[in-house]
Order: structure tokens, then sequence, then C-alpha cells
């Protein structure tokens, strides 16, 4: 009977976890649902290879449809070690809906690679996007983007989540 005990504890854990879990998701939604309220938008969607837009850009899918373009790229890590970071400048042209402009974003990047960065594949990585401010139908604009790298593929692709707050006219 003792070896049953452990068993059924852990079922009765899951059980009462559920209420818990329902109502944490429950909170989070209606957060989301005030953002939204706010002229908060939730996206996602899929950034596809480099060079998928003219100049090397990365086209985007999902909630933001254009195109993104590095701006500026400045390594901050030491080329023997297999971690890489590194920061910039991003801008994406495109369109969100029925708004069409420009986001201007600076970035943090980091990565795990199999050897030394400068010569070896990457394993994982992402990067965080603050925007700092848009022009056309994204003037006034604020919120951030983060990626994750999807690189055990070919070509990879970059899967991201974010919030974009729109100005009211």
């Amino acid at each position: 009977m003792t070896a049953d005990r452990p068993a059924r504890h852990r079922r009765l854990g899951r059980r009462a976890a559920l209420p818990v879990l329902i109502a944490l998701v429950g909170s989070l939604l209606s957060v989301g649902a005030v953002a939204a309220n706010d002229g908060t938008t939730i996206v996602r969607g899929v950034q596809l290879a480099a060079g998928s837009c003219e100049d090397g850009g990365y086209a985007m899918t999902g909630s933001l449809v254009g195109c993104w373009w590095i701006d500026t790229f400045e390594t901050k890590s030491d080329p023997d070690k297999a971690t890489f970071r590194a920061t910039g400048t991003e801008h994406f042209t495109g369109c969100m809906g029925s708004a069409t402009g420009t986001l201007y974003t600076t970035y943090s990047f980091t990565a795990k690679t199999d050897g030394p960065w400068p010569t070896s594949a990457e394993i994982h990585g992402r990067c965080h996007h603050p925007i700092i401010r848009g022009t056309g139908g994204f003037a006034g604009a604020s919120g951030v983007l983060n990626f994750h790298d999807v690189v055990d593929v070919s070509p990879p692709y970059y899967p991201y989540v974010g919030n974009v707050h729109l100005a009211r006219p």
C-alpha cells in the first residue's frame, strides 16, 4: 500500500493544481484584453531567412507583413568563445493590419555556437527588440518584439512574438 500512496498523492496534486492553472491563464488573458483596449496589439509570426527580401532583408509573415533589415551590428564577444552577443539597430517596413509604415528598433542578440563563434555553427539564439520609433502608420509606436532562432533546418527561420502599441490619432 505504501507504494501506491505517492501515486495517489501526485494525482491529487495535479487535480488541485488545475484550478490554479485555470485562474492563472484567465488572469493572463484578461491582461491581454486590457492591453488590447489600450491600443496595444499582440503580434506573432515568422521572420524568414536573410535574402528573402531585397538587399539581404528578411521577409516577415504573420502579424507583421513586409521586410526587416539590419542597419547596424556591433559584436560584443570574445572570438575564442562559443557564446556570441551583439547589439545594434534594425528596421521593419510593411504593414500590421491597416497600419503601414516603418518601425525602428534597437536589439540585443545572444547565441550559443558549437565552437568559436566566428567560424562555428549557431546552436541556438534569440534577440530582444525594443521599438524606439515609427513612421507613417507606426508614428509614435512603442513596444517590444522577441525572436527565437530556428537554425537546425535549411533555410533557418525566426519565430517572433511581442506587442506593438500604436499611438491613437
